[in-house]
């Protein structure tokens, strides 16, 4: 997988985000990855909302072999616009950035998630 398949390999195995990538490229003449997966974002958390749990994995699954990518800007591109976006240190995803793939979370921990509450130390 390279940065310049990438999206379209995304929009290929994930065909229910082919909407939102017409109207990206309609609003910016051209596709601009990091703005791109930032809808990514919002798509993924919206079905892990909604309870569709099987297009979630199938996104997350894509996601994860993305970060297995030999090319660096791949891995960047899921780790800023998609692993940062979602914003790991919120208590409010906690839970179900526990249920992502290994990498995934791993990225997800090197952006301050943490996979049980911290405890408050006594004083």
């Amino acid at each position: 997988m390279t940065y310049e398949d990438v999206v379209d390999r995304f929009v290929q195995e994930v065909p229910e985000f082919t909407s939102v990538w017409r109207e990206h490229v309609a609003d910016n003449g051209e596709v601009l990855p990091h703005v791109l997966f930032w809808h990514v974002t919002t798509f993924v958390l919206d079905a892990h909302e909604r309870g569709d749990q099987k297009l979630v994995e199938r996104c997350l699954d894509f996601l994860e072999r993305a970060l297995q990518s030999a090319d660096v800007r791949v891995r960047e591109l899921v780790g800023t616009s998609f692993v940062y976006s979602v914003g790991p240190w919120d208590s409010a995803v906690r839970d179900f950035i526990g249920t992502w793939p290994p990498l995934l979370r791993e990225q997800a921990a090197h952006d301050g998630w943490q996979a049980t509450e911290p405890r408050n130390k006594m004083r």
